[in-house]
């Protein structure tokens, strides 16, 4: 009879260490509003993504035409203003504490858009903070079939709590601090 022998495929460690980044990205996407959920997936959302080229350099170190263009890699990323925040957040979070951030909950309003079932128009000017007004009631202008103002529509608006989760700095080059946004972006370059 023959001898059974083992075959082991070998398992690109760099590419499960970025769906680990992915995985956490989704879960902080997943607990949005959840606080503590929402800080340990970002905590290890950075640590996983950070994570994702020392591993590759580990992993494909004895291959000589990839180490050349690692290399080449990692000397732009050293450079990339992104890159470098993204490196002292996973620092700050592995080794002192979460990283500085904010969180704000506002009252927003939904209109329903007409013609459309189910979708709605979102107002920034409506957005008041900390409170709401429950008995406002807009006034939508109209168009009849020639384009003329027809008769205005009144409409109660649906409010509803939206939270934001921002760092307390935002990288060289960008003006948003959108945590999950700014990760989003990380994670596509990696």
């Amino acid at each position: 009879m023959g001898e059974v022998r083992e075959f082991k495929e070998p398992k690109p460690y760099s590419r499960e260490r970025l769906e680990e980044a992915l995985y956490f990205l989704l879960q902080m996407r997943r607990n949005y509003i959840e606080r503590k959920d929402f800080i340990f997936n970002m905590n290890a959302f950075l640590n996983s993504a950070r994570s994702v080229t020392w591993v590759l350099k580990k992993e494909f170190a004895h291959n000589p035409s990839l180490k050349a263009w690692y290399s080449q890699k990692e000397d732009e990323m050293k450079e990339d203003k992104f890159m470098s925040f993204f490196v002292k957040l996973r620092n700050v979070s592995v080794k002192e504490k979460t990283p500085g951030h904010k969180v704000s909950l506002k009252w927003a309003y939904a209109i329903p858009v007409s013609g459309k079932l189910d979708a709605f128009g979102y107002s920034e000017n409506k957005v008041s903070g900390d409170e709401k007004e429950t008995g406002s009631i807009l006034v939508l202008p109209t168009r009849d079939k020639n384009g003329m103002h027809g008769k205005p529509k009144l409409i109660t608006p649906t409010y509803s709590l939206v939270t934001g989760w921002e760092f307390d700095e935002a990288p060289k080059g960008y003006a948003i601090k959108d945590i999950l946004g700014l990760c989003a972006i990380y994670y596509d370059k990696l």
